[in-house]
C-alpha cells in the first residue's frame, strides 16, 4: 500500500511510507525525528495504485513501490539523508525519470550531494530494472532538497 500524504504548505505529495522504509536500526537523530513526527501528523492518507514496471528480462515486471522503497532506504544508507518524495516517472510500465525529495542539513554541499544521490539512484534502477530499462530514467533524475525545520522545497 502506497500512501501520500499532502503538505499543507507546498500542496506536494510526499510519500509517507518513505519516510516509514528509511527507518532502520539505527535512530535518526533529534531534528529528523521531529520532521518524522511532524510528517506524520496532521497529513492524511490516500492511496496510489501501484505501477508495474517492464525489466530487462522478459515476463518480469517490478511494482514501482518496491523501487521507490530501495531508493529511499539506498540512499538513507549510503548518504545518512532522509527521503521524503519519490516518483518514478513514464507511461504504461517504462520508467523515464525519477523524482527525489532528500531533506537537507544546513552543512551539505547540495549539487555535490545530489550528484551521489544520483549515483545511488542509477545503482538501485539497473540492480531493479535493469540497465536497458533504466536506461532513459538514469539520465532524467530530479533531486529536490526540503529544509529540515521548516520543510520548505529548497530552490
Amino acid at each position: 500500500m502506497n500512501d501520500v500524504r499532502f503538505d499543507d504548505a507546498t500542496d506536494d505529495p510526499t510519500d509517507a511510507w518513505l519516510v516509514d522504509a528509511v527507518r532502520d536500526e539505527r535512530e535518526p537523530d533529534s531534528d529528523v525525528e521531529r520532521l518524522i513526527s511532524s510528517i506524520s501528523s496532521g497529513l492524511s492518507r490516500m492511496r496510489r495504485p501501484a505501477r508495474t514496471l517492464a525489466t530487462d528480462t522478459d515476463g518480469v515486471w517490478v511494482s514501482d513501490r518496491i523501487v521507490k522503497q530501495l531508493i529511499a532506504v539506498s540512499v538513507r544508507r549510503a548518504l545518512g539523508r532522509l527521503v521524503v518524495f519519490a516518483s518514478i516517472d513514464g507511461t504504461d510500465d517504462t520508467a523515464d525519470g525519477v523524482r527525489i525529495g532528500v531533506i537537507a542539513r544546513y552543512a551539505d554541499d547540495l549539487p555535490a550531494t545530489s550528484e551521489k544521490v544520483r549515483d545511488v539512484v542509477d545503482e538501485v534502477l539497473i540492480s531493479t530494472i535493469g540497465a536497458r530499462s533504466s536506461a532513459v530514467a538514469r539520465t532524467e533524475v530530479t533531486v529536490r532538497w526540503q529544509d529540515l525545520y521548516t520543510r520548505e522545497w529548497l530552490g
